[in-house]
Parts: C-alpha cells; sequence; structure tokens
C-alpha cells in the first residue's frame, strides 16, 4: 500500500505516528510539504515517510490518499490537483460529504469519509468510517476502535457528538477548581481527574451493556452518584447534549 497525505496537521501526524507505532503494513507514505515541521519530524520517525514538494507530487506517488485539510480551504487545495480512477481517498474533512469530495476530486471512484481523532496515535479511542471499507477499516482497526456505518446521516451523527470535546475538558477543569477551592494543588487534582476519566473509558470499552446500566451500576440509593445525577438531569445538563439547534 502506498499512502499519501493532503495536508499535514495535528490528525496527519497523529495517524502515520500511530501507523507506524503499530506497525501498520505499507510500502511507503507521502506528506505534504505544507506543514514542514510536522511533515519533516514524522519523516525522520522512518525512512518509508518522505515529504513530497507539493501536494500533486503526493498524489502521483500514492494509491490511498487521505485528505486531511481544513474544510475551508479545501475547495482551492484540491481544485487545483489531479487524481486519477486509481486512488483510493479517504476524507478526514469534516462537514464535506462524499458527494462533494466527488465533485473536488473528479476522476476517483472510491471516496471514505472517516473521523480520526488524535488518541489514534495512541491506539486508542475510535475512528467512525462511511461507508463501509477494507482498505479504511485496516487502517483504523489497528489504531483503536473502527466503527463503520453504512449511511451519511449516521456518520454526521457520530461527527456532531464530537463537538463535545472541549465541553468533557471544561467540566474536567470545573472540578480541578473546585478541588483547588478545597486545598488540593492543581497539578494533583489534574493527575486525579485524568487517571479517573482514563478509568471509566476503560470500564465503558470492556462491556458491551448498555451505558444506561452502567448509570445505575454507579449509583447506591441516596449516594453522592445519585444525588449529583438527580440534579444535573433536574437541571437539563444531560439532556441538553440532544437537543438540536
Amino acid at each position: 500500500m502506498r499512502l499519501g497525505f493532503i495536508g499535514t496537521g495535528t490528525i496527519t501526524r497523529a495517524v502515520v505516528t500511530g501507523l507506524l507505532r503499530f506497525g501498520v503494513t505499507f510500502d511507503h507514505l507521502s506528506l505534504s510539504p505544507r506543514n514542514a515541521e510536522i511533515a519533516t519530524g514524522l519523516a525522520d520517525l522512518d525512512g518509508r515517510v518522505r515529504v513530497c514538494a507539493n501536494n500533486q507530487e503526493v498524489l502521483e506517488t500514492s494509491d490511498v490518499v487521505c485528505l486531511a485539510v481544513v474544510p475551508q480551504i479545501a475547495t482551492d487545495v484540491l481544485g487545483e490537483l489531479r487524481f486519477d480512477s486509481r486512488h483510493h481517498v479517504i476524507s478526514f474533512i469534516a462537514g464535506i460529504s462524499i458527494d462533494e469530495v466527488h465533485r473536488l476530486v473528479r476522476t476517483v471512484s472510491k471516496v471514505v469519509r472517516a473521523i480520526p481523532l488524535p488518541a489514534v496515535a495512541e491506539g486508542k479511542g475510535s475512528t467512525a468510517t462511511c461507508p463501509p471499507d477494507g482498505v479504511a477499516k485496516s487502517i483504523f482497526s489497528a489504531l483503536g476502535e473502527a466503527v463503520e456505518v453504512d449511511d451519511e446521516g449516521k456518520f454526521d451523527a457520530l461527527s456532531a457528538v464530537t463537538g463535545t470535546m472541549a465541553s468533557f475538558y471544561a467540566v474536567l477543569e470545573s472540578q480541578a477548581s473546585w478541588l483547588v477551592q478545597e486545598g488540593l494543588e492543581y497539578d494533583a487534582a489534574r493527575a486525579f481527574l485524568s487517571g479517573y476519566c482514563i478509568g471509566l473509558a476503560h470500564d465503558a470499552a470492556q462491556t458491551k451493556e448498555p451505558l444506561s446500566a452502567m448509570v445505575k451500576h454507579c449509583m447506591t440509593p441516596g449516594g453522592i452518584n445519585e444525588q449529583v445525577h438527580t440534579e444535573l438531569s433536574r437541571q437539563g445538563g444531560i439532556r441538553a447534549v440532544q437537543r438540536r439547534t
């Protein structure tokens, strides 16, 4: 497999790092020169990774091409390139449909969307892909959990859920601030909360039971978990994430 990446930012760095760390098989990997620092750093990790002179050279030396540019510049960047029918395209571009990617890259026969997150560098987390595709699955199942969906409505819903990341960290920061008020050093509070979240995520990944059942398992009648859950529910904090805007 000859891999190429158009766009060399945080997600490209995470995916390439994961590919190397977990021994995913490929012949060579071509990188866009757009972010020279990231691209050079990745090329230094493995002799099969090289930085190309331009994005067209990435296409000419690749069969599987990952599109990792931000949506604001996608039309301009992709419009300048010449794809052909051999290219198997995996798009990381948020909010741009499969049909729109087809329009931008023209002659390509296969387009898959994916939502890799930075944790793939450590083989953690999950990556949604649409439609189901053997090439994408072989890449992302090695970097954590690969979740295939069969239509873009479902894929867009999974993408929307990732919009809670900032709020997740904001809740942790709020808890850390409260712990500081209670006399803890901030570093100790942060370390505790980080490990606490890892433990909860691990428990969720180790079982297939409904998450609603895990909610109940955590609540002793009259206990702190039940009290907090009841108060958050009463104030609408939990239901807020389900509201459509």
